[in-house]
């Protein structure tokens, strides 16, 4: 493509002028009061990457990135004219290749042209920029008609009526403050958020609660989440959630039978583990997808608050890859997903009373 057509903001992260022409950016050296020279590297050039290397680097389309470029330009670019001033657009890459890779920080700031010391101001401006708009990609539809699409879905998968999202946690691993530590140790004596994570049959994340600590059981966070609390007034219409059996069975939630004996039983709990893994493979693909929340990649070296926003955005990101259609190779093994001990004091009375309605009705 003529580099005369390219819009300003890709010639720009291309190193082309005005006129369209190739500039190489060759390392400049400046005095800055008395301080050693700075050096300044060639920085990302998106438009020479091959679509298969975007993809792998940034866990986005290049489609996908200038769309999301253009939402947020306003809030990451420079606001100075300053020659060197590192360009929005590559803020944001550096950023997504963090996410997505989960590599240290040094090595993305060498890569991208960058230096470590301003990768750090770099994603907290673009995380910020990225939550505010994260409502327009993570919400749970409150519309009969939407709903009923996505119960429409779920039934497809193995005949489980109204079913309006599957639930579960998993636990994303950072170092807390050493003050802070007994809060964030969690049941596997690691530190970590608890992350509540609501999807549908697709994959996409309807509704996450990343705030909590790791010590937080399963059912505690849904009781006081703003979701759980909206699900337990009714303001989400008929219908219920598919948990594991770490949740106490209400109204609005189901969960498998731990001694299923008649046949009808059997039945349901084998529908309900079929249509229930689909919040298995949602977590699966996102800690696949954005290697700095898998296990893997160790530990998150920032505060809860920012850790928690960068679950947030990852899970919007997620959502933007699968609007985009963007595969990804899970790496995550059934035996690493979080299996919560069971909740107890709960009162289930009404909960196992629906569930016995809903054996009855559709499995018998």
């Amino acid at each position: 493509m003529d580099g005369a057509f390219l819009p300003r903001f890709l010639q720009a992260a291309m190193g082309r002028g005005d006129d369209g022409e190739r500039r190489v950016e060759r390392p400049q050296r400046m005095l800055v009061h008395g301080h050693q020279p700075r050096v300044f590297r060639v920085r990302v050039a998106l438009q020479e990457m091959s679509d298969q290397k975007i993809v792998n680097d940034y866990r986005l389309t290049r489609t996908a990135i200038l769309d999301l470029y253009e939402e947020i330009r306003a809030d990451i670019d420079p606001s100075t004219a300053r020659s060197h001033a590192v360009p929005g657009l590559v803020k944001l890459l550096t950023v997504l290749r963090f996410l997505g890779t989960g590599t240290f920080q040094r090595v993305i700031g060498c890569s991208s042209g960058v230096n470590q010391s301003s990768v750090s101001r770099h994603l907290s401006q673009v995380l910020r920029a990225l939550k505010k708009r994260a409502k327009h990609y993570i919400n749970f539809p409150e519309g009969e008609e939407q709903q009923q699409e996505i119960k429409q879905d779920f039934s497809q998968i193995a005949g489980m009526p109204s079913v309006l999202g599957a639930i579960d946690c998993t636990h994303v691993l950072f170092t807390p403050p050493s003050d802070e530590e007994l809060m964030y140790l969690n049941h596997k004596m690691g530190y970590s958020l608890n992350v509540q994570v609501v999807c549908d049959s697709n994959l996409r994340i309807l509704d996450v609660a990343s705030e909590f600590p790791g010590s937080c059981h399963d059912s505690d966070i849904l009781a006081n989440s703003t979701f759980g609390k909206k699900l337990a007034e009714g303001k989400f219409g008929q219908g219920w959630l598919l948990g594991d059996s770490g949740y106490g069975c209400k109204p609005w939630l189901m969960t498998p039978l731990l001694a299923p004996r008649s046949e009808a039983e059997k039945r349901y709990n084998e529908a309900h583990i079929s249509t229930r893994c689909t919040i298995e493979r949602t977590l699966g693909v996102l800690k696949s997808r954005f290697n700095c929340l898998h296990p893997s990649g160790g530990s998150l070296q920032y505060r809860a608050q920012k850790v928690s926003d960068i679950v947030t955005v990852c899970c919007m990101l997620h959502n933007i890859a699968l609007r985009h259609q963007v595969e990804i190779a899970v790496n995550v093994a059934p035996s690493e997903l979080d299996i919560s001990p069971p909740a107890s004091g709960s009162d289930v009375a009404k909960g196992n009373a629906v569930r016995r309605k809903l054996i009855e009705e559709y499995f018998s």
